[in-house]
């Protein structure tokens, strides 16, 4: 069950909290440009939550797709144009790092309100008990969205970690040939090329580079255990079912 996504939203909401500030006097903020800054952050935020409550049909035709979809949507896309752009062992830019944290804040603010209705054992000022039914957040998304806040802050983390390493450096685009080296001949054409000493990286670099490689493995273990336990508790549609081909059915 979940809350109409255009109601009031909850006070403990952080992206909500920007809509003061458009009041604000530019007297009460440290730059003259701050204030512009919010604007266009709620004109953005608005954009967002209107492609979501009209299905990414922007016309308003009613062929928008529903509005979990249209979130999935969001943050698949999200992700995948924040994320695309780091192809160095290096931390995040710090705009692209604002950007994921502040985005991503507005598009879980809605499963604030993907809520679940249960029966609640209210106490009256006389002591007499009755029960109600009352709503919190889905049990999954109450479990799950904390969970893959961590995992997400834990990558941010170890792109962090690398931000004092000396031993290895990226070629330019600008060098000139003899520092470029030979050119890659892999699928992975499009990442830059890595310079290390002559003699490789010491042992002391090796074994913190493993251990940094172990550790995106384990969050990577721990996000897809996730989707595997939400993907076998999420129920099927028949009508699903009924549209696949005999093949994919007996699977």
């Amino acid at each position: 069950m979940c809350e109409d996504m255009g109601g009031q939203p909850n006070s403990s909401t952080s992206v909500w909290a920007l809509a003061p500030s458009r009041r604000m006097h530019k007297s009460r903020l440290s730059g003259d440009g701050q204030i512009d800054a919010i604007i266009e952050d709620l004109e953005q935020m608005k954009d967002k939550f209107g492609k979501l409550l009209l299905g990414e049909d922007m016309s308003g035709g009613g062929k928008g797709v529903s509005s979990s979809l249209a979130l999935s949507n969001a943050i698949t896309n999200l992700a995948a144009s924040v994320f695309s752009e780091q192809r160095r062992l290096e931390p995040m830019a710090y705009d692209r790092k604002m950007r994921w944290r502040r985005e991503i804040d507005w598009l879980l603010s809605v499963t604030d309100h993907i809520v679940e209705v249960v029966p609640y054992i209210q106490t009256s000022n006389d002591g007499t008990q009755k029960e109600i039914m009352t709503t919190r957040q889905r049990t999954d998304l109450h479990m799950n969205i904390p969970a893959l806040r961590k995992l997400d802050a834990m990558l941010i983390e170890y792109l962090d970690n690398f931000k004092n390493q000396n031993e290895f450096e990226y070629v330019s685009k600008d060098s000139n040939e003899a520092e470029k080296g030979h050119a890659r001949n892999d699928d992975k054409w499009w990442l830059p090329k890595v310079k290390v000493p002559p003699g490789g990286l010491s042992d002391n670099s090796k074994r913190w580079m493993m251990f940094q490689k172990e550790s995106v493995n384990q969050v990577l273990k721990a996000a897809m255990a996730i989707n595997s336990q939400v993907l076998s508790e999420m129920g099927i549609p028949e009508i699903y079912i009924d549209s696949l081909p005999k093949v994919i059915k007996k699977l």
